[in-house]
């Protein structure tokens, strides 16, 4: 058999493609032309854009998603952090059905450094990580992980990384560690570019970001574009913010205080592997954002909370 070089990706089904980041997923494939596109949907009612199929499933049902998968090339889940374990179906599926390649819902921290894999709020990442490297080697599906750690654009609109709205920070640790970030829509792109470059994304992690960032410098940021706020600056142990929300934990009850510090933990603590060094930025045609567009961005956001 010849490289998945030769046998290029056209037919490309999307899990999770209506949610923020699978909606731009599927933007991003639709406009490049270059992909026939299926959504993986449990209902009829799931919207779509005009050109894109959709295939109900039922991810407790194996038939149903081997049905759905047969002809595809490559299978791209977005999947919320809820369903993270679904994918260990798809998965199942898409080597019966023949899928070349496998983009899990990674998107976030660095799997492949060992503090990271320790997370709790990366433990179900860690075991569709586990299954599907596992099968790749006794099947011919391939994978690729996507590494971007903060999204930029979500943190602050959800005022993990910086608020807006009430004009206010946590500095984790300081706020002066300067890690990876990315915007969403970029996120997306990458993945049109994975896509495009098979043979070169094989079987491995690729790391991008479009800024590397402290807290402080978008706070320093965030002051010019909205120099008549007072801000309100509160610095965050990152240990001890761990610490109380183990306190909370209950067994079998989902918590979020948990997700979110482990969250902040892996993004801007030290030793998580957040600042990728070695980026695939030029393989994947991202460009680095200035700090003109960074601002750019600030504004139109404080725009909202005028």
């Amino acid at each position: 058999m010849g490289s998945i070089a030769d046998q290029q990706i056209i037919n490309v089904a999307v899990a999770g493609g209506t949610g923020i980041l699978g909606s731009l997923v599927l933007k991003s494939l639709l406009q490049s032309g270059r992909f026939n596109v299926t959504i993986l949907g449990r209902s009829e009612r799931n919207h779509r854009p005009i050109g894109v199929k959709l295939a109900v499933v039922d991810y407790n049902d194996s038939n149903s998603l081997v049905e759905a998968l047969k002809g595809q090339d490559a299978v791209v889940s977005t999947l919320s952090r809820e369903a993270t374990l679904l994918q260990l179906s798809l998965i199942d599926a898409a080597v019966t059905a023949g899928v070349k390649r496998f983009i899990p819902s990674e998107f976030g921290g660095n799997l492949q450094n060992p503090n990271s894999r320790q997370l709790l709020n990366y433990k179900e990442k860690v075991q569709v990580k586990e299954h599907l490297e596992k099968k790749s080697k006794t099947h011919e599906i391939t994978y690729t992980y996507i590494y971007n750690n903060v999204f930029m654009d979500w943190a602050i609109e959800t005022g993990i990384l910086l608020n807006l709205k009430h004009a206010k920070i946590h500095l984790y640790d300081g706020g002066e560690r300067q890690v990876s970030m990315i915007t969403m829509p970029t996120a997306a792109q990458a993945v049109v570019a994975i896509l495009l470059h098979p043979e070169e994304t094989k079987n491995r992690p690729v790391c991008i970001h479009e800024a590397f960032l402290s807290q402080k410098q978008l706070l320093a940021f965030a002051k010019e574009v909205a120099p008549d706020r007072e801000w309100r600056e509160e610095y965050v142990d990152l240990q001890e913010l761990e610490r109380k929300a183990m306190e909370q934990q209950r067994p079998g009850v989902p918590n979020m205080s948990i997700f979110h510090a482990f969250a902040v933990k892996g993004g801007f603590g030290e030793g998580f592997g957040n600042q990728f060094s070695e980026a695939d930025n030029k393989l994947l045609g991202i460009q680095p954002l200035s700090a003109n567009g960074i601002k750019d961005m600030l504004t139109t956001m404080a725009k909202k909370w005028a």
